[in-house]
């Protein structure tokens, strides 16, 4: 990012990143250094894909090649990104290419807009208490459908809770979304691909754009 936008790209609060046409990292600032827990050196000229949590790169792949080969200009998404330490973040992107005058993109520019840390692994039953409270279901309701008594649903709410952080009912599905446990812009509450093989034990709508087009897929 040279030129006189560089002070800009330095101290935005907002994590950036850009990538060249080999999917290699060219520039980052400060803020998406620290949200992946990387300097600047480790960074510098890294392939994007390593940043990928395990099984990520599947997902997002194919879309990363529309952009490398000029076939789409807008991509966002939810990613699980890997942090230095090892540790899993949940991030929204929007990526945008910059063309070459030829036509093709020479780089690609990545905003990660929200940043949580990955939802913990939730039971087979705390997922459907979850799902149920995320549709609007009363907890009798919920108790009806699942074959639980009132006291246990309420002691499941309170373990949702404690597990992802929220203080209410409304703010525990509100982080279930910000957190990619469901995938957003679907109706009804619908679990993202990569939460789906999650253990049993305690613990937007998308789119295909042509050449030049744009995409958006609903995953975490």
């Amino acid at each position: 990012m040279k030129g006189p936008y560089q002070v800009y790209f330095e101290r935005a609060r907002v994590p950036i990143v850009a990538v060249d046409g080999l999917g290699r990292i060219r520039e980052s600032n400060p803020a998406f250094q620290a949200a992946l827990g990387r300097d600047a050196a480790a960074l510098l000229g890294r392939p994007a894909e390593e940043l990928l949590a395990p099984g990520e790169r599947e997902a997002q792949w194919p879309h990363w090649r529309l952009l490398a080969t000029g076939r789409l200009n807008a991509y966002r998404t939810w990613m699980r990104l890997l942090r230095g330490d090892r540790t899993v973040i949940v991030a929204r992107v929007s990526a945008s290419v910059e063309p070459r005058r030829n036509g093709l993109p020479w780089r690609a520019v990545a905003v990660l807009e929200e940043v949580a840390p990955e939802a913990p692994a939730l039971s087979l039953l705390q997922r459907e208490v979850l799902r149920l409270v995320a549709a609007g279901a009363s907890n009798r309701e919920i108790a009806r459908q699942l074959y639980l008594t009132r006291q246990a649903v309420d002691y499941h709410l309170a373990r949702l809770r404690a597990k992802l952080g929220a203080g209410s009912r409304s703010a525990l599905v509100g982080r279930a979304f910000v957190l990619g446990v469901f995938v957003h812009d679907v109706w009804p509450p619908t679990f993202c691909p990569a939460r789906t093989g999650e253990r049993s034990g305690p613990g937007g709508s998308g789119g295909s754009g042509g050449s030049g087009g744009s995409y958006s897929t609903p995953r975490n």
